[in-house]
């Protein structure tokens, strides 16, 4: 299937996604926006300048999208870049907690986000973290060019 396709297709599934930032019932929703279009740097600590480079030397440019919500168990960071996708449009991204009262990564070396799941999903797309932050739920699209919905446990990873 194009991206293209799987894009639409994508689109269409995340229409019965909330559309709150945070629902307690729903889950919260994690939706990407390009933050940077040609970037050299990860203010976010997410990936390293080198991951950046290795994606400008491949892509030509550097994009990062992000998603931020506040919960009660800290900051839920989703982040992604154009460096790692397959032909049906499904990219590599990060879902990464900030705990309360942990400082910016860029205010504060080596202090990172923790690193929770490493979903599949569409650049730029949307997930639900559950309200007990235990799973996160995508949309996505099989090597059939079929929609599905992506599960991923979310504990800390290394």
């Amino acid at each position: 299937m194009k991206p293209m396709l799987a894009v639409l297709a994508t689109t269409l599934i995340l229409g019965l996604a909330p559309t709150d930032n945070a629902t307690a019932q729903d889950g919260y929703k994690l939706a990407l926006k390009l933050t940077n279009k040609d970037a050299t740097h990860d203010p976010d600590g997410v990936w390293t300048d080198d991951d950046l480079a290795s994606i400008r030397q491949t892509m030509g440019t550097a994009k990062i999208y992000t998603a931020r919500i506040e919960t009660p168990s800290g900051t839920w960071l989703l982040s992604q870049t154009n460096g790692d996708c397959n032909l049906q449009g499904m990219c590599t991204a990060l879902l990464m907690l900030i705990r309360p009262g942990t400082p910016p990564a860029r205010l504060m070396r080596p202090v990172r986000p923790v690193r929770m799941a490493n979903p599949q999903m569409p650049l730029g797309g949307t997930a639900i973290l559950s309200p007990d932050a235990k799973k996160l739920t995508t949309s996505e699209i099989g090597e059939d060019g079929k929609a599905f919905a992506g599960s991923y446990d979310v504990e800390p990873i290394r």
